[in-house]
């Protein structure tokens, strides 16, 4: 009998990985490429042909294919998706601006929202009305959705003479009072707009999301109708791209649930792909965790744009039935879009590889939120970037090697990650190269450890009573701190729960006082490596000038 194969993928902002398994003998091959952010199924289909030939199999070869994406995410947060319009009940056109009226910083005079994803002059009101016991008070008729319709398509051609690059209308929204007991109403007007409006693509919220709550019932749909078009046609394109390749089997996409769907369902509900990587992660750290004999873990997922985590307890990942997606403010909740489903809970908790470093008003180091991305790219990578990156402090600091970056793959560039960091932090703040560039590391690690001892805490956990289980391209580039650990005294190192603070044991093995589990405590230290240095810490660290205050190595 011919050998199997499963094959997956996951496109990142920066990276996309593949992983081929022989479902036979449980061999694994992995591969990993830059993205290709114009068209991200080049990307894919490079990839895949690599590994295959790398494992010298056929497309044929594969049973199934399983694909984790970004694209939902991304096309929401840089609002690159479809013109949308929205139909809704009469006196209902604002509740997207309205939201919950709730100000998620009472303290904050100028707060901001984020703009509704569809314009008031293209939300239009329909006279029907069904009650909250699901009965029809009041149906929907012809005139008022044909003259809605044209209203509408009035005021998307005004668009277009004003601006001639203006995208076409191609999306409708519609989503009425309490459809979630009775959807009646709504398909009612969606027959009429295919009848009045074949070309148009509908998005029904008694579909979308058929829950209470009407603001975030209708923000979900609105949303599900802002990346379908552009979600189907990537899609279609990936699995033809498949199919000329040999491959017979099915295309299965990762849902933000952790569950999978196909590519049929996925082309009507996009918008459950929103986090279908980071998912992907948090399914696999559970996994994993349970075959290590750890039920409590904190997956931490550090990629090329963001770092998230999820809490997974007793085997289990968390889960959110509500989402916020293209936050105004990165790490307020309430200041996003609602989507309403349930999620894997990913908390955004830092900066990714690709973050970029900048100065602000008042002389302040700030990373990210805006990220190098693929293109162009950290400094390093030599693709013409040249801002500073936290790939690039990584570089600069040692725990990156130039040669063997991507599996040798690619080569980084050490001089232009140091010029970035001299031009764009080091010489505004009166620093030296290496202390912007750990200035720069150190900011988004200390970040990321207070945020997620905070998430632990609000959830009535104990940070001491977790694993960590790292994954993402970027994760292997930070020193490993847990947001449990104190300081010793005269020392900023972070140790992990029960930890023997010998002195002069700063790189020693460690045990959890609570279960029998060992840990491995590594804090760095600051200068500059050698020319030629290994980039193993364990290695490397004894041709670095101490830092006052660091625990002497034995």
């Amino acid at each position: 009998m011919a050998p199997t194969y499963r094959l997956a993928f996951d496109i990142g902002g920066t990276f996309t990985d593949f992983a081929l398994l022989d479902t036979e003998t449980g061999a694994l091959e992995i591969f990993k490429c830059l993205t290709t952010p114009d068209d991200p199924s080049r990307a894919s289909l490079h990839g895949s042909r690599t590994l295959l030939e790398r494992a010298g199999v056929g497309a044929e070869a594969l049973t199934n294919v399983i694909h984790g994406t970004t694209l939902v995410t991304n096309a929401l947060i840089e609002r690159k998706g479809a013109k949308v319009a929205l139909l809704t009940t009469e006196g209902f056109r604002d509740t997207l601006a309205l939201r919950t009226e709730q100000r998620y910083d009472i303290y904050d005079l100028a707060l901001r929202f984020p703009e509704p994803l569809v314009p008031r002059y293209l939300r239009r009101e329909i006279g029907e009305r069904t009650e909250h016991t699901g009965e029809i008070v009041a149906e929907v008729r012809e005139a008022d959705v044909a003259a809605a319709l044209a209203r509408i398509r009035e005021e998307d051609a005004k668009d277009r003479r004003g601006d001639p690059g203006a995208p076409e209308l191609s999306s409708v929204a519609i989503s009425f009072l309490h459809s979630y007991r009775n959807p009646e109403n709504e398909r009612a007007a969606a027959d009429l707009v295919r009848k009045l409006w074949p070309e148009a693509d509908i998005s029904v919220s008694s579909e979308v999301a058929p829950e209470i709550r009407e603001y975030e019932r209708t923000s979900t749909t609105v949303a599900n109708a802002f990346v379908r078009p552009l979600t189907r046609e990537y899609l279609r394109t990936l699995a033809t791209a498949f199919a000329e390749t040999g491959y017979r089997g099915r295309l299965y996409l990762m849902l933000s649930s952790g569950g999978i769907a196909t590519v049929e369902t996925v082309s009507e509900l996009p918008v459950r792909l929103i986090e279908s990587g980071p998912a992907g992660g948090a399914i696999g750290a559970a996994h994993y965790g349970g075959l290590c004999g750890e039920r409590d873990l904190i997956a931490f997922d550090m990629g090329g744009t963001t770092a998230k985590i999820c809490l997974i307890e007793d085997g289990r990942p968390a889960i959110s039935h509500q989402l916020e997606v293209a936050r105004v403010h990165r790490f307020k909740k309430g200041s996003g879009l609602p989507i309403q489903f349930p999620s894997v809970e990913m908390l955004e908790i830092g900066a990714g590889g690709g973050s970029i470093a900048w100065i602000d008003e008042l002389g302040l180091l700030k990373v990210g939120p805006q990220s190098a991305g693929a293109a162009p790219g950290p400094a390093c990578y030599g693709l013409g970037g040249t801002l500073p990156t936290v790939t690039d402090a990584a570089l600069v600091l040692g725990y990156l090697d130039p040669a063997s970056f991507l599996g040798g793959e690619m080569t980084l560039d050490r001089a232009a990650a140091e010029r970035a960091i001299d031009e764009h932090v080091a010489a505004p703040l009166g620093v030296s190269r290496t202390e912007a560039a750990w200035g720069i590391h150190q900011l988004v690690v200390e970040n990321m450890a207070a945020a997620a001892k905070l998430h632990i805490v609000e959830r009535g956990g104990d940070p001491r009573s977790y694993a960590l289980l790292a994954s993402g391209g970027a994760a292997r580039s930070t020193p490993r701190r847990w947001p449990g650990c104190s300081a010793t005294s005269g020392s900023s190192t972070r140790w992990p729960p029960g930890c023997s603070r010998r002195s002069g044991s700063s790189w020693r093995r460690c045990r959890s006082s609570s279960r029998a589990r060992s840990r491995s405590c590594s804090t760095p230290p600051t200068g500059t490596p050698s020319a030629g240095s290994s980039p193993s810490w364990r290695s490397r660290a004894a041709t670095w000038s101490p830092r006052p205050g660091w625990p002497a190595r034995t």
